[in-house]
């Protein structure tokens, strides 16, 4: 009887509560099995991501808003294959709408939950990723603009039509609930898009750093970088976006101790005091076939004019209804530079490929590829091999992913 009158209780405290808000549910999933490939030394196999780490075989998103739309909450969670538990996915977020044009967010966000994060990601960027540690796809989702996930508060204020102005400040950090307001604020992220109907947008966007060393006696800054892009919509079938990034550094900022293999605002390692243009395009020739193209430039100080840069083309043919053969190469021009922003020797290029052929359902896909990479560039999550000597592969390597979606 009690645990008929708890359910009764329940079912009625959700019929109330569905009166005054709305619940949705929704998640997007992907795994990679990779069943074969070879790091040059040896053969390997296993389950992955895209972009490396544990396939999210798993998962729930849930999405509340009240009658007036005013005020609501994501909240996502995952069960990742190899992972010993359960995870918060890449929101839990609260937000209210104080007046129409001003929205006020609260919580984790995803990376591009500002609204402003854009990439060049198409062909191998979905299927088994070349290793980011090379930036061989150009920073891929944030060629164009830059992310900025994490803990935190994010202001989007709509003051007239086609404008939009943001600021994302990562008030928290896990585990630190009250910090410096200096540590806080000197990390902000302010934006702005102006968007023309019919033509395209324009957007510029501050992601602050601070970073500081002392050059002698004197002390050195990196403030954080500026960026700037805009895409082109004018023209129909065509997607087009480009973009250009600036370092804000001091010219003494002593490069010299910065690990090159660190992680660091938005990027995969290398040094600071750069500039950056990327170029992204889409192009539908027809119901059946589209062709991308991207590209981009890297302008260190200390290397002259002799700058890292890339280029790479994909085309996707619609065989048949549901099934669809995609095609990709790339090529960088420099795979390694040091701490200070010059080339390392004997990592001259590299060039990747992928042939894949992807069968699409209503709410998901799989797809059996085959990619290669050459000078032992490796991929998110194999590696190159390294001999008995200990001496890394520097060839040829390749592997065959098989890649799963689901998303409702």
């Amino acid at each position: 009887m009690k645990k008929t009158l708890i359910a009764v209780a329940a079912a009625a405290a959700l019929t109330a509560t569905s009166a005054f808000a709305e619940i949705t549910f929704g998640m997007w999933t992907k795994a990679v099995l990779v069943p074969v490939a070879n790091d040059g030394e040896d053969y390997k196999a296993g389950l992955t991501q895209a972009w490396g780490s544990a396939a999210r075989t798993a998962g729930l998103g849930v999405n509340g808003v009240n009658e007036e739309g005013t005020a609501g909450y994501t909240f996502e969670i995952r069960d990742q294959a190899g992972e010993d538990k359960i995870s918060h996915g890449d929101r839990s977020v609260l937000w209210v709408k104080p007046i129409d044009m001003v929205k006020l967010s609260v919580g984790y966000f995803d990376d591009g939950d500002n609204g402003f994060r854009q990439g060049s990601g198409f062909g191998a960027w979905d299927w088994l990723r070349p290793s980011r540690t090379t930036d061989l796809f150009f920073n891929g989702d944030d060629a164009i603009m830059d992310k900025k996930s994490g803990d935190g508060f994010i202001a989007e204020v709509t003051p007239i039509e086609g404008l939009k102005v943001m600021a994302n400040i990562p008030f928290l950090k896990t585990g630190t609930y009250i910090q410096d307001a200096y540590d806080i604020y000197k990390k902000t992220q302010i934006g702005a898009a102006y968007t023309i109907d019919g033509t395209g947008t324009l957007k510029v966007l501050w992601t602050g750093v601070s970073e500081e060393t002392k050059v002698g006696n004197k002390k050195s800054d990196y403030t954080g970088k500026i960026g700037v892009a805009f895409n082109l919509t004018a023209v129909e079938n065509l997607n087009l976006a480009i973009g250009a990034k600036f370092d804000i550094v001091d010219e003494d900022y002593k490069v010299g101790d910065i690990d090159f293999s660190k992680k660091s605002f938005g990027e995969w390692g290398g040094a600071k005091n750069k500039a950056y243009f990327a170029l992204n395009a889409g192009y539908q020739v027809s119901d059946a076939m589209k062709v991308s193209l991207a590209g981009g430039v890297k302008l260190f100080k200390n290397s002259g004019f002799d700058p890292k840069w890339g280029i790479g083309a994909g085309v996707d043919y619609v065989v048949m209804d549901g099934l669809t053969l995609n095609t990709d190469v790339r090529y960088i021009s420099e795979t390694k530079y040091s701490k200070n922003g010059i080339k390392v020797d004997g990592k001259d290029d590299a060039v990747s490929f992928l042939v894949g052929v992807s069968k699409g359902f209503s709410n998901g896909s799989l797809g059996v590829g085959f990619e290669g990479i050459t000078n032992g560039i490796g991929f998110s999550e194999i590696p190159a091999g390294k001999d008995d000597k200990g001496k890394a592969h520097d060839g040829f390597m390749w592997c065959v992913p098989v890649v799963f979606t689901f998303s409702f």
